[in-house]
C-alpha cells in the first residue's frame, strides 16, 4: 500500500484552491455582517457580494442580474427545472412537456420523475454506447407544449461530452423552448459558450471552491417560481441569508478555473491517456468512457463484468491499497448499479461493477502507474476468488 492515500474521487469533491482558501479566510474575519442589514457593515458585506456577482458575470459573459447564488448544484438544478415548469404552469394552466436524457445527474433526473408523478409529460432520451445524446432525438421529441430541454455538458460518471452546441442549434428555431445545461463537471475542463444556453448550473466544490455554494445562470427573460419563501434575496427567487465568504470563494474559484483551464486540461489529458492505455491492456476489463475529446480528460469509467463482482467489492479492494475511488455520483453512491451505465449498455454486469476514476492536477503520473498496477492486481485476485468460489460450489454439490 502507498504511504499516503491516493484520492481519485475529484468528481465528488475537490480541495480548496489556495487562493480560494485565503479569500474565504479574509472574508470570514473581516466581512461577517449580514449583507441584508441596513447599517454600514451590512452595506459593505452586500457590496462585496454584488462585486462578486459582477465579476462572475464578466467571466461568464452574462449580465449580473442573471447570476443567482444557491446552496449548490442540486438546488440550482431544482430551481432551473421546477422553477421554470411551475412558473409556466401558473401562467398557462397547461400540462408541460420536458425533455432530458436518461443519464442526467440525479438532481435533474429525479426532478423529471417527480414532475411525471405530478402530471407533467417528460421524454427521457436514450444515449449511445459512448453515452452521448443524439441531437436529432431532441428534435424528434419536441412537442407543441415543450417548455424545457435539460442536457448536461459532461456526464459525471463517464466523462462523456454531450453535443450541447448542436442541441442549442436545434432549439434556435424554437424560441419558446428553454435550454438548461448542468455544467458542473464540464466547467474549467471543457470550453463552454453560454450565449445559446438559457439556464446553466455550477457548483463551487467541484472546481476548487467551497461546499454549500453554487449558482444558476438564468437569462433575464426567464420566469422562475421560487422553491422556498422568505426574504427577497437573489431577485426574490432564492431567499435566505447570503453566505458572503462562500460567495467570494466561489468567485475566486471560477476565476481561477478559467485562468488555469488550458494548462490543467493539457495535464489531465496526459493522465487520462496514461490511465486509459494501462487499463485497456488489462484483459476482460471494459472501459466505459470514450477518449478525449469525446470525454472530459478528468474522468475514466471502467467495469470488470464478472459474476459476483460488484463496484463495492472493487472499491473496498482498491481502498486496501490506499486508492480512493467511487462507482458513480456521490449523491447516488448507495445504488447497487449505475443507472447511467444501464442506459448506455443495457448490461447488468457492467453497470453493477463500474468504477469511476477522476483526476486532478495534484495527481502525478507515478500515481497513475501505481493505480493501473493495483487494478491489475485486484482483477487477478478477483479471478482467483471466482475460481475458488466455483470450486467450493462444485464440491458442495457432490
Amino acid at each position: 500500500m502507498m504511504m499516503n492515500p491516493l484520492y481519485l474521487d475529484y468528481c465528488a469533491s475537490t480541495p480548496l484552491h489556495p487562493r480560494v482558501f485565503q479569500t474565504m479566510l479574509d472574508s470570514a474575519r473581516h466581512c461577517y455582517a449580514n449583507p441584508s442589514s441596513v447599517h454600514d457593515m451590512g452595506f459593505k458585506a452586500r457590496l462585496r457580494v454584488e462585486e462578486s456577482r459582477e465579476k462572475i458575470a464578466r467571466l461568464l459573459q452574462v449580465q449580473p442580474a442573471e447570476i443567482i447564488f444557491t446552496s449548490g448544484a442540486t438546488e440550482s438544478n431544482n430551481l432551473a427545472i421546477l422553477g421554470v415548469i411551475r412558473a409556466w404552469m401558473k401562467k398557462t394552466g397547461r400540462t408541460p412537456h420536458l425533455i432530458m436524457s436518461e443519464i442526467e445527474h440525479s438532481s435533474v433526473y429525479q426532478c423529471g420523475k417527480q414532475l411525471v408523478e405530478q402530471g407533467a409529460e417528460v421524454s427521457f432520451l436514450p444515449v449511445n454506447r459512448n453515452g452521448t445524446v443524439d441531437p436529432t432525438s431532441v428534435k424528434d421529441a419536441l412537442q407543441a407544449n415543450t417548455v424545457l430541454v435539460s442536457v448536461m455538458h459532461v456526464n459525471n460518471e463517464t466523462g462523456a461530452v454531450q453535443p450541447i452546441g448542436e442541441i442549442a442549434e436545434v432549439l434556435r428555431s424554437m424560441p419558446d423552448v428553454l435550454f438548461h445545461v448542468d455544467g458542473v463537471q464540464g466547467f474549467g475542463k471543457i470550453p463552454v459558450e453560454l450565449e445559446p444556453i438559457d439556464l446553466y448550473t455550477l457548483s463551487g466544490h467541484k472546481i476548487g471552491g467551497p461546499k454549500g455554494i453554487g449558482l444558476l445562470v438564468a437569462k433575464e427573460y426567464i420566469e422562475l417560481e421560487p422553491l422556498m419563501y422568505g426574504g427577497e434575496q437573489e431577485q426574490g427567487v432564492r431567499p435566505g441569508t447570503t453566505n458572503v465568504p462562500a460567495v467570494l470563494g466561489l468567485t475566486e474559484a471560477i476565476a481561477t478555473a478559467l485562468e488555469e483551464r488550458e494548462e490543467k486540461a493539457a495535464y489531465l489529458t496526459l493522465l487520462h491517456k496514461s490511465a486509459y492505455s494501462g487499463l485497456a491492456a488489462i484483459p476482460e476489463l471494459v472501459i466505459n468512457s470514450p477518449e478525449p475529446p469525446d470525454s472530459s480528460p478528468h474522468i475514466i469509467n471502467f467495469s470488470y463484468p464478472k459474476k459476483g463482482v460488484t463496484s463495492a467489492m472493487m472499491i473496498s479492494m482498491l481502498g486496501k491499497r490506499g486508492i480512493m475511488v467511487s462507482s458513480q455520483s456521490a449523491c447516488s453512491s448507495k445504488a447497487k448499479q449505475s443507472r447511467v451505465l444501464m442506459a448506455m449498455t443495457q448490461d447488468e454486469a457492467i453497470s453493477s461493477s463500474s468504477i469511476r476514476l477522476s483526476f486532478h492536477e495534484d495527481v502525478k503520473l507515478a500515481d497513475v502507474e501505481y493505480l493501473v498496477a493495483s487494478i491489475e492486481q485486484t482483477v487477478g485476485e478477483l479471478k482467483v476468488k471466482n475460481k475458488f468460489d466455483l470450486l467450493k460450489k462444485q464440491l458442495a454439490h457432490k
